[in-house]
């Protein structure tokens, strides 16, 4: 009985370790070490995604994502949330029908068809963009200007960072960096944290030391 309490022990403290094992260092390492990669994904994510349009999606695994879209209001500027879906089989979505509460926070729709009509994309589109995460060793990506890419989890917080389109200016690098959820890394990189749902919303290692410097 000790025996197997020692190993569920075990077992248990390894999958809690696991679950933490990604880190801003990490990140940094991957940013440097994946550099091609990450810049053929930002290049093809901002083909793929209409004007007008943004998305987020993130993989759980190739055929299994958390998609977000917003899409203009007629002809204005405006956005607003089209669908919003945690955990969808892409092969075997199931739709469900659509409350007031989920059209008011989940979007206007919940018919993944009618999404993919909007942004044009197929089948292929999500195995290619699923194959070019994977080889910048990344687990998602949002359509913002600038665009972010989501390297992972550390406990509870997302790791990502935003990829501009032109090196940052000194007065940039100043204004991205908040001591706090954003850190300007290097030429065009800044890093993000993103704290869950426990714990600061700051990291330490975001924290500049010496700020007579700045």
């Amino acid at each position: 009985m000790k025996t197997h309490n020692l190993i569920s022990i075990l077992i248990l403290s390894i999958f809690l370790s696991s679950c933490g094992m990604n880190s801003i260092e990490g990140m940094k390492n991957n940013i440097d070490e994946k550099s091609n990669e990450i810049a053929d994904l930002k290049n093809y994510f901002s083909d793929i995604v209409p004007e007008n349009f943004t998305v987020r999606i993130q993989y759980n695994s190739s055929d299994n994502i958390d998609l977000f879209v917003y899409g203009p209001i007629g002809d204005s500027v405006k956005r607003e949330q089209l669908f919003g879906q945690w955990d969808i089989d892409i092969d075997n979505y199931i739709e469900t029908p659509q409350t007031k509460y989920k059209k008011k926070y989940r979007g206007n729709t919940k018919s993944l068809e009618l999404v993919k009509n909007k942004l044009n994309w197929n089948r292929e589109i999500f195995s290619n963009l699923y194959d070019k995460l994977e080889k910048a060793n990344c687990i998602g990506i949002r359509s913002r200007n600038p665009v972010e890419i989501e390297y992972g989890f550390s406990g509870m917080a997302l790791l990502s960072f935003s990829v501009f389109d032109k090196n940052l200016t000194a007065e940039q690098q100043e204004e991205y960096s908040d001591d706090c959820m954003s850190m300007f890394y290097k030429e065009n990189i800044v890093l993000n944290y993103g704290s869950g749902a426990t714990g600061s919303l700051c990291t330490p290692e975001f924290k500049r030391k010496n700020k007579a410097s700045r």
